[in-house]
């Protein structure tokens, strides 16, 4: 069953478009058309969930002629364009056609929710980790757009227009207002409030224009709150978990000055990636705290079991300390008794010899007074009978075992 013109009759699923893509729910229905839900019947051997993909309807009831026209300029230009890229943060288109009066562009499927449903789902503002995640990963995809040929200016950066499928990943979807950065002709005024920056209100968007507006988005993703047109407050008066470094970041990137902000998409990917360390400077996290505080203890009682260890070794060595000057000293007392024995024995030794010594010289003398001198003889015959002594000297130690017998 074809849709048919007009808009009275209300199709029935399934149908088929193209004889290919067949139609199988309505997903939803905006300003410019309606989106639908199909599957690819050129696909019959893969699950349904590998064949779905998205219809997108151009709306064909305008008021006026050349707001009809200026729709299907834009539906065609997405068309294009998306025809002409190839990045796995960008939607693909699988075909574009018109049948029965009617446009219709068919794009790859993406399982998941755009960052403003995710925000109004969650009641609260992400995380700086992740916002940072998703922001290097627009980052990437800008740069691509932005080096492709002809370069691709994407003009309409928002939460609404930023998929994140079930893997985490970043998909942009709707390029209806995107275009070669050298259509010069292309003066097209389409701005989205609080996300376009100034220039683009005159139709002079440039590569530095989706930069503007990857900072307000991230503002919106920390803040919960869209930022105001044309000037973006710092996100830390709103959240003051924000980190100075991020915040000096979304300050820069949504300058009204146009040279003020980043050049390049890549210039912002360098300053979100490096140094990691500052992104968290605005606020502890609490596994990075925990942990922190798990290894201080850890620290803690090990040096505590390090200093009763050193402590009980110090004890040990002071005992042995002790114990070897006590033996020392009992040495020393011993070395010095010693001395002192052997003095004495000198001492006794000495005086048993001059006690002998005396003995003998005074017998002798005696002997000699009493027979007396015998006149007219020769040397005395009793001096042949005197025993005969070494020539000791005073310092000789001498071992007298017998000294009686020196009589």
């Amino acid at each position: 069953m074809v849709l048919s013109s007009g808009h009275s009759d209300q199709p029935q699923f399934p149908y088929v478009l193209n004889r290919r893509w067949q139609v199988t729910d309505k997903l939803g229905q905006g300003g410019m058309g309606t989106v639908f839900m199909a599957q690819d019947l050129n696909l019959p051997n893969l699950s349904d969930q590998k064949r779905s993909c998205v219809v997108k309807q151009l709306k064909d009831d305008f008021f006026r002629e050349e707001d009809r026209e200026k729709a299907l300029q834009f539906f065609i230009r997405e068309a294009q364009v998306l025809a002409s890229l190839s990045h796995p943060n960008i939607v693909r288109v699988l075909d574009f056609f018109t049948q029965d009066g009617r446009s219709f562009l068919v794009m790859e499927y993406v399982e998941g929710l755009n960052l403003h449903e995710m925000l109004v789902k969650r009641q609260e503002p992400f995380d700086e980790e992740k916002v940072l995640e998703w922001a290097v990963q627009i980052c990437d995809v800008l740069h691509y757009l932005h080096t492709h040929n002809p370069p691709v200016i994407y003009r309409d950066l928002k939460p609404s227009n930023i998929m994140i499928d079930v893997m985490d990943h970043v998909k942009l979807v709707d390029f209806g207002i995107a275009r070669p950065y050298e259509d010069t002709e292309d003066n097209t005024h389409v701005v989205s409030q609080g996300y376009s920056p100034p220039e683009q209100y005159w139709g002079a968007a440039d590569p530095r224009s989706d930069i503007y507006a990857l900072g307000c988005t991230m503002y919106f993703l920390l803040t919960g709150q869209d930022p105001a047109a044309l000037t973006v407050a710092a996100p830390q008066k709103l959240n003051p978990d924000v980190s100075d470094h991020l915040d000096s970041i979304i300050q820069r990137a949504t300058q009204q000055d146009i040279w003020s902000r980043y050049q390049s998409a890549l210039e912002m990917k360098d300053e979100l990636t490096f140094p990691r360390e500052k992104h968290t400077a605005g606020r502890p996290r609490p596994l990075l705290v925990a942990c922190l505080l798990i290894v201080l203890s850890g620290l803690f009682l090990g040096g505590l079991k390090v200093l009763a260890m050193l402590s009980e070794q110090m004890q040990t060595a002071q005992k042995n300390v002790t114990e070897y000057s006590a033996e020392r000293e009992a040495l020393e007392a011993d070395r010095k008794r010693i001395e002192a024995e052997r003095e004495e024995l000198k001492k006794a030794k000495m005086s048993i010899f001059q006690n002998a010594l005396q003995a003998a010289t005074g017998n002798n003398s005696n002997s000699g007074s009493s027979s007396g001198p015998n006149p007219g003889s020769s040397a005395p015959a009793a001096s042949a009978s005197l025993p005969k002594f070494p020539n000791f000297q005073e310092s000789d130690e001498i071992e007298l075992t017998d000294p009686e017998g020196l009589k």
